[in-house]
């Protein structure tokens, strides 16, 4: 079953309301509608920062927020946005493109019942493990309160994921027939919780740091609930399924998921490596200065890369699907010069409009000039990178539609291998500022060699037709 051809933007507006979920979106159309979720989203995420910085500011409980989210928000970027959907979007458009709702129905409700009886387990063991891993790992260089405060509050985050991993499924169902609008409006959703409990902590002091907390575990609920409405439309019969090792898209599934998942805890290891360096810089407010700018740089990677990259991979996969390699060139192709284009804009717009930026948004409260200092002076440095993490959002989903996730889980490890024997002598000379700094140079490389590996993919495939 292929893609619906796409139609002009102005026949969508014309849809009556209800039928706009059940949309199949072309490549331009998905990429402005994820463009639109992720500024939406961003917009909220400021909100979200200026609540956070006015009353919880630089000090220890931020810290340890910031700190405890690293495992769990790194698991569910995993699984909601990252390897599990991209894996499952091609191998949907395969049992797409043969008409087999029965096989779709089967590896949806595989997937599920799979993930839930692997991730329920460790999440247990991840909880009785959180505190050695705080005290050793993450945070080496925290007091002995804040590594109990960190370890509490890791604990509690950790209860998302399971959540987390039934959304990646949900969304890659949509995503693999081009049903893009209920994936987007979830994003979007994604902070309100959060916003909610910063504001609920605000009321009532004595929730303290816990009322972010609760809030980030409400952030799944949500999405689940914005998209399931989008799932009862695609008419899939879902329930505990087994035979699992008889199950050929299930096993291609575990095949691309293994280094992709893999791929993903080494991206985590690197979110473990600049917190440990940074509370190793013996910069106080260096943590909080580094997530702040992760916000602000964030933003256009997922403008750009992530929107870019999630719009055109159920079209990749379509038409890597259907050998069709010259419209697969043709699309990759444009994807990239767009992304890449904007995002030179993007590190210009950073470099000159940052300081500013900060100072309207951030300076107030506990975050004084001197933090909004740090966090330009990051920022600037990490605007650098921007093309290439933009790059590698988009090459990396492109090669998942060609059933190759070793690639990047190789780029991945020796990137992070470089990025560490960088930040050794650099840190202690130059301070926390060379975290950005390291990781440009080696984003910048992976991004090259991503590059080779794709065009000689793609050319030994246009030379066997």
């Amino acid at each position: 079953m292929n893609l619906p051809e796409p139609q002009p933007t102005q026949r969508i507006l014309r849809k009556p309301l209800r039928e706009w979920p059940a949309h199949s979106f072309s490549l331009s159309e998905g990429a402005a509608l994820y463009m639109l979720a992720y500024l939406g989203s961003a917009v909220l995420g400021i909100v979200r920062q200026i609540l956070f910085n006015a009353h919880f500011g630089v000090g220890a409980e931020a810290s340890a927020f910031y700190a405890a989210f690293r495992l769990p928000d790194a698991i569910a970027t995993l699984l909601a946005g990252g390897a599990l959907t991209n894996a499952l979007v091609p191998l949907l458009a395969r049992t797409n493109h043969a008409d087999n709702s029965a096989a779709t129905s089967r590896l949806v409700s595989l997937t599920l019942t799979v993930l839930l009886a692997a991730l329920t387990p460790l999440v247990a063991l991840g909880m009785l493990l959180t505190p050695l891993f705080v005290r050793y790992v993450l945070a080496p260089g925290f007091d002995e309160p804040n590594i109990l405060l960190t370890s509490t509050l890791t604990r509690l985050l950790l209860l998302q994921v399971v959540l987390s991993a039934t959304e990646g499924v949900l969304v890659a169902v949509l995503t693999s027939r081009g049903r893009l609008l209920l994936p987007a409006v979830a994003i979007v959703f994604g902070n309100l919780t959060l916003i909610a409990g910063i504001l609920a902590a605000m009321r009532f002091p004595q929730l303290g740091i816990y009322g972010p907390v609760v809030g980030a575990i409400g952030e799944a609920l949500v999405q689940i609930a914005v998209l399931l409405p989008g799932l009862r439309r695609e008419r899939l019969r879902l329930r505990p399924a087994w035979g699992w090792a008889d199950d050929r898209n299930l096993r291609d599934l575990l095949r691309l998921l293994v280094p992709s998942g893999l791929s993903g805890v080494v991206n985590y290891g690197g979110s473990i490596v600049e917190t440990a360096f940074a509370s190793l810089a013996r910069q106080a407010t260096g943590l909080a200065a580094l997530q702040n700018v992760s916000l602000l740089s964030g933003l256009p990677v997922r403008l750009l890369g992530m929107a870019i990259g999630q719009s055109s991979l159920p079209h990749l996969a379509e038409q890597a699907t259907a050998g069709q390699w010259s419209a697969y060139r043709a699309t990759l192709r444009r994807a990239l010069l767009v992304a890449l284009g904007l995002a030179v804009l993007g590190t210009v717009a950073l470099t000159l409009l940052g300081r500013i930026t900060i100072r309207i948004l951030f300076e107030r409260g506990r975050f004084d000039a001197a933090a909004g200092d740090l966090t330009y002076n990051l920022l600037a440095a990490a605007a650098l990178g921007l093309p290439a993490a933009v790059a590698i959002e988009i090459m990396t989903r492109a090669l998942v539609t060609l059933y190759d996730t070793r690639t990047p889980l190789i780029t991945n490890l020796l990137q992070l291998a470089l990025r560490i024997s960088m930040l050794i002598p650099l840190v202690p000379a130059i301070g926390v500022i060379a975290l950005p700094l390291v990781t440009v140079a080696t984003n910048t490389a992976e991004a090259l060699v991503l590059g080779l590996v794709l065009w000689l993919k793609l050319k030994r495939r246009a030379d066997q037709h």
